[in-house]
């Protein structure tokens, strides 16, 4: 049976169109459709099988721990220029029809997990460890926005995080529940932005 990673020479080959910095801790399925000029830091673990569809854009940066997973079936859709870590990020689409859609210069940091049918919009950010199922953040400018009204939404804190939306130029900054957590705009935090 074959494996179902590329060996450490093709990792160590891939080093023409992708930084993989260590070869050896670093695990990408043959099943995975990369874009190019990805970074890889040790300890990456990008997963599928050969029924399900995990695409990765270009440019994006993947720090230790970062874990991507489709399997059974389910569609994991990575955009281009997004920041995965560091702190660990898992995003899995382990079911047939599930899918994860993640647009183009995100930033998930600090721990969070992402499963179920989710979409992060372009510039989208989850920063904490949150467990965000099924969860919907609207598309804008990234972090580095002048015009925090104009910027995706942000999903922050720490917990449980299920069926939550977030419009552009809001965030919500969850502790335990956050269904229980207010919407506010990102105004309130940058206000001087």
């Amino acid at each position: 049976m074959r494996s179902r990673f590329l060996s450490v020479d093709a990792l160590a080959g891939a080093t023409t169109d992708h930084q993989v910095l260590d070869p050896h801790s670093v695990l990408i399925s043959r099943f995975a459709t990369l874009g190019e000029g990805n970074v890889f830091y040790p300890g990456v673990v990008i997963q599928s099988d050969e029924d399900s569809v995990l695409t990765v854009g270009s440019h994006n940066v993947f720090y230790p721990g970062a874990f991507l997973l489709a399997e059974n079936g389910g569609h994991l859709e990575i955009g281009s220029h997004g920041s995965y870590g560091p702190g660990g990020v898992q995003l899995k689409a382990d079911a047939r029809g599930t899918a994860i859609v993640v647009g183009d210069r995100v930033r998930l940091t600090n721990g969070p997990e992402i499963v179920g049918a989710t979409s992060i919009g372009d510039g989208g950010q989850l920063i904490g460890p949150i467990r965000a199922q099924s969860v919907q953040i609207a598309g804008g400018g990234d972090h580095t926005e002048p015009d925090v009204d104009r910027r995706a939404g942000v999903l922050k804190g720490v917990g449980l995080a299920r069926g939550t939306r977030v419009e552009v130029g809001e965030v919500v900054n969850g502790l335990g529940n956050f269904a229980d957590a207010r919407v506010e705009r990102q105004s309130v935090y940058h206000p001087r932005a």
